[in-house]
């Protein structure tokens, strides 16, 4: 272990009932460091999505960070890619991650799935093939009048 390693004690844990108030009476960031499929299920209101592997790659963001994480153990090593990257701000990660704030009471925001009724499926199918039969049918047509026009136009002039 390097000499900036951090463990998880020294990683302030966060309880998910005090999170809104901290958030709102700081500039602490809240980053969601969970993977994409896992925020589709929900992520905390104000959070911002930024996978771990973007933050440590990239410039940190000005400001406390709060990380929400899948485990504390996640939690740990991005805050340990930070400090070993320079970031020397204040790090904390909420304790428990989202189903602690779920336990707690506190409101997901959830992504709107609209499912698409089978109506929209099987008439959306029956008006694709209809499109690709119609614009075949055009294509014919379009060979057509260029293969027999100018047959036409001199069967016309004669």
């Amino acid at each position: 272990m390097s000499s900036s390693a951090i463990s998880p004690r020294e990683l302030a844990a966060l309880p998910a009932a005090r999170l809104p108030e901290e958030a709102r009476g700081g500039p602490a960031l809240i980053l969601d460091l969970r993977s994409r499929r896992h925020q589709r299920q929900g992520r905390i209101p104000g959070s911002h999505s930024l996978p771990s592997g973007l933050l440590v790659s990239g410039e940190a963001p000005d400001g406390d960070l709060i990380l929400v994480a899948d485990s504390s153990a996640q939690a740990t090593s991005v805050a340990e890619a930070l400090r070993e990257a320079g970031y020397h701000r204040h790090l904390r990660h909420l304790d428990g991650g989202v189903p602690a704030w779920e336990a707690a009471g506190l409101p997901l925001v959830r992504p709107e799935r609209a499912a698409r009724p089978l109506t929209e499926m099987v008439c959306g199918g029956l008006l694709m093939t209809a499109a690709a039969f119609t614009q075949s049918l055009g294509l014919l047509a379009l060979g057509l009048v260029l293969l027999c026009g100018p047959w036409v136009q001199a069967r016309a002039r004669a």
